[in-house]
This record gives structure tokens, C-alpha cells and sequence, in this order.
């Protein structure tokens, strides 16, 4: 069969690629299971790994009809066009609708098989996964309905949705999920989850918050708990992370005057990282909604602020990896007043994504992200539009954002393939003498001057043709 233009391109990519760089970029479709070395990921041989990401909450559930399965292909087609490697997706759905645990330890087939098929496309697409194993928030359950069941199913007088962090009845319930999650096997793949390389880390929980205990000592109580289990369960194959948006607490080198308004949001960000079992931490990046009401300038203050604190912090006091697993700017519909304008939201995205190269490029931690969120058209997908929520990015429609996020991730995957070890080394050595201005393209992981200019030159060529293949993959049948 005579390959379409698109993917004809893509494998003239690959072989330049491949050519320059002695098999970089190809870390970034897929290398085998996800390690950590120091501040960086690395993939089997110890080389680097750099992720460029985005959030697709809806997977699973639009899998579970396997007539919309399309939609999932269309979604990792379209993010693998741009360059993504990383997809942040829902492993739960507790009680409601569309559940896949419809009572404690009762699951729904068809939702667990369209977990499946999510699996295995993105190991088809070279896409990673980061599987989150419930939610702080009302929304598909989460502590709450836990909770309920405890309730309901044990007789327990449990009121407060943080109960979630201390009783034992709902301990149980959550590991007994952590089990039924990492013990299936791949109904397509015949994989096991816990033993598939396509899973880069499994998250405990979205976003982690605690209003019975603001300073954070519940959840990092319930973290030091849970983190090993997990890690026992999986036999220790995956990562595994807390989920946290890095919010400060009271403890050692915490920065409580960093949050949002300066207030306690019942977690500790380094203290939790550093809990046995955590292999990386986590941030978030919503300014202007935490910030809501406040000026453009402040918000960019509290950016700039949260960013480098939480870099220094990982560095510092960690040496860990750090990912911003969800940042995006909130966008009324038809432009309506209070939220920001397209330019306003790409302008973000570039700082944003400068800032992460800026470190990555420089051996620091900050290593990769993932946007908030990905969806599709509804005129391809009926549906859509109800999942909007005023921070989706419909790549083909979105072509200016496209382009910068499809620019960053082949930025990154020019990091990718190289020694860790030897990596870190050149950046001291680099960092002792040389100072590189903030989101400087020509920072180019401690290469020499020789190939910086190659390098970018063909940095940006790959982005123009991933652009173009992109536009006739999206807009045109080709036969």
C-alpha cells in the first residue's frame, strides 16, 4: 500500500532524527518502562526521557462504547502528530452513571475494556500513560463516594469526605481498587497492567486536598501508606506519584507564603515527596483561577514565583524529578468578560513551555508537562461539547496553540536519548561558568557550538513539517 503523505514524512523525520542525534527522539514513542535517575527520567539503558503531555480525563469512558472508540484513536493520533508522549487519564470511576467500580470491589466489563483498548492505542501511538487511581473532588466519585460506601456497605458513622484519608474500611476499599486496577490483565494485549511498559506511573490520587487537617499531616500520613502498597502490588515496575498540585504546608523547607492567597490547603509539598514510594513530584499551574479577581501582573508574579520555588525546592530538598501534570488558562465561551482571550492563552503556554525547557535543557528537574485538556470537535465526535470546561484545546482548530506545543515537544525530544549520568555532568560543569537567558532555544543540553545550530535548525524543520502533516491528516482523506 502506498503510505499516505503524512506518514511518509514522519518517516523521513524518524531517519534524519535518528541520523543526527543517535536515536534521541526514538526514547520519546516508547523505550520500555520508566525509570528515574536523579532529577531525570530515564528509559532502559539509563538515557533520558522528556515529557510533553496533555490530559484526556474521558478516555476510558468513551472506550467503553465501542462504537466511539474512534474518538480515542482520533485523540492519540492527533496528540502524536504534534510530538506528545505523555497522556494523563482517569483509571477510575467511582459509583455515578458511568462507573467502573460501581460499589467496593464490584466492577463494570465494559469499562474495564475500555481501559483496555485506551492501553493499548497508546502503546500503538508511542504515547505514555500516567494513570490516576481516584479523586480528591466530587466529580466520578472520589473520596467522597468512598466514604458513602463506607457508610452504606460497613455501617461505619463516617460525615466528612476526609474521612477518605483515615478510616480503615475505606483504606481497604481504596486498595483493594489499587489491586483490581494493577491485576488485570490486558484484554487486547493480553498485558497485565502492572507489567506494561506503556503505563509510565500510576498517580494515588487527583489533586489531594484535606480541610480537616490544613497543615497536611492526614494525606502525608495516607500517602506513606499508600505509596508502598502500590509499589507492592506492582512489584515495583512503575513510578508512582501523590498527586499533588504543590501546594506548601507547615513543614520543614515548606513555603506556605507561596500559595495561592498564602493558606493552608492540607498538604506539605516536600514532605509528601519525600515519602517512600514517591518517585517524582508534582505541580499544577492555574493562576488565574487561583488567583481569580487578581491583575495580570500578579498573576504573572505568582507564576514566576511558583515555578522557581518549586524548581529550587525540588532540587534542594528532593532530587527528584518534577512534572507540571496540569497547567492551562481558562477561556470564556464567545469571549464573554472574566476570562482570558486565545493570544492571552498562548502567551501562556509559551511561557509555560519555555520555562519547562529552560530546565530540562539545563539538566534541572522540572521535566516535562501536561496540558489541561485535550478534546476533539463535536462535529467529529458528538459529545464533545459537553466536556468542555472553558481550558480545551482542540488541536486542529487550535492551530496557534498546536503550533507552540508541537514546537516544545520536539524541543524536548531533542533531550531525549542521552546518558543521565553524563548529562548532569556537563551542566555542572556548564552551570560554573555559563548563564543562559530564561527559554533560550540555544540551550542545548551542554552540546557543543557545532551542533546547537544543527540541532535547532532541525528542531524547527521537524515542527513545520509536523504542522503539515498535521493540517492533511486533519482536514483531508487521502487515499
Amino acid at each position: 500500500m502506498r503510505p499516505r503523505p503524512a506518514a511518509a514524512i514522519s518517516a523521513v523525520l524518524v531517519v534524519v532524527v535518528l541520523a543526527v542525534f543517535g536515536g534521541g527522539a526514538a526514547a520519546a514513542a516508547g523505550g520500555g518502562m520508566v525509570g528515574v535517575d536523579g532529577t531525570q527520567f530515564v528509559v532502559e539503558g539509563g538515557r533520558t526521557i522528556y515529557f510533553s503531555g496533555f490530559n484526556a480525563y474521558w478516555l476510558m469512558m468513551m472506550a467503553s462504547d465501542p462504537a466511539r472508540r474512534a474518538a480515542v484513536v482520533t485523540a492519540f493520533r492527533q496528540a502524536s502528530a504534534r510530538g506528545l508522549n505523555l497522556a494523563r487519564t482517569w483509571a477510575f470511576s467511582d459509583g455515578g452513571d458511568q462507573p467502573l467500580q460501581s460499589s467496593p470491589g464490584v466492577y463494570d466489563e465494559a469499562m474495564f475494556q475500555g481501559l483496555d483498548f485506551v492501553i493499548a492505542e497508546a502503546r500503538r501511538h508511542g504515547i505514555y500513560l500516567l494513570l490516576c487511581l481516584t479523586n480528591n473532588f466530587d466529580d466520578f466519585g472520589g473520596k467522597r463516594q468512598y466514604v458513602r460506601w463506607a457508610a452504606e456497605y460497613s455501617g461505619h458513622n463516617l460525615t466528612a469526605a476526609d474521612d477518605f484519608f483515615t478510616s480503615s474500611v475505606v483504606k481497604s476499599y481504596y486498595k483493594n481498587h489499587v489491586k483490581a486496577v494493577l491485576t488485570r490483565v490486558n484484554t487486547l494485549t493480553g498485558v497485565a497492567y502492572k507489567d506494561d511498559p506503556t503505563i509510565f506511573a500510576w498517580e494515588l490520587m487527583n489533586e489531594p486536598r484535606c480541610d480537616a487537617d490544613p497543615t497536611g499531616g492526614m494525606v502525608q500520613a495516607w500517602v506513606e501508606e499508600m505509596a508502598p502498597y502500590v509499589k507492592r502490588v506492582d512489584g515495583g515496575r512503575h513510578l508512582v506519584t501523590a498527586g499533588l498540585e504543590g501546594f506548601y504546608g507547615d513543614g520543614e523547607h515548606e513555603s506556605k507564603e507561596l500559595n495561592p492567597w498564602g493558606i493552608y490547603y492540607g498538604t506539605n509539598y516536600v514532605a509528601t515527596h519525600r515519602a517512600a514510594g514517591v518517585d517524582f513530584a508534582t505541580i499544577h499551574l492555574y493562576p488565574d483561577v487561583w488567583l481569580w479577581g487578581s491583575t495580570a501582573d500578579e498573576q504573572a508574579a505568582f507564576f514566576r514565583n511558583w515555578t522557581r520555588s518549586h524548581i529550587h525546592a525540588t532540587a534542594a530538598f528532593l532530587g527528584k524529578p518534577l512534572l507540571v501534570t496540569e497547567y492551562g488558562k481558562f477561556l470564556w465561551k464567545d469571549g464573554g468578560a472574566g476570562g482570558a482571550n486565545k493570544t492571552q492563552r498562548n502567551y501562556f503556554l509559551d511561557v509555560v513551555l519555555d520555562t519547562i525547557y529552560a530546565s530540562a535543557s539545563r539538566g534541572g528537574p522540572l521535566v516535562g508537562g501536561a496540558f489541561w485538556q485535550l478534546l476533539l470537535d463535536d462535529d467529529d465526535v458528538a459529545g464533545m461539547d459537553d466536556l468542555r470546561d472553558g481550558y480545551e484545546i482542540i488541536l486542529p482548530e487550535d492551530t496557534r496553540a498546536a503550533s507552540i506545543i508541537g514546537e516544545h515537544s520536539e524541543q524536548l525530544a531533542s533531550l531525549n536519548g542521552q546518558d543521565a549520568e553524563a548529562f548532569r555532568r556537563r551542566h555542572r560543569a556548564a552551570s560554573s561558568h555559563r548563564k543562559t537567558r530564561l527559554g533560550s532555544s540555544l540551550s542545548s543540553g551542554g552540546d557543543s557550538d557545532t551542533l546547537r545550530l544543527p540541532r535547532m535548525l532541525l528542531i524547527r524543520f521537524i515542527s513545520l513539517s509536523r504542522s503539515i502533516s498535521s493540517f492533511i491528516q486533519d482536514n483531508f482523506v487521502l487515499f
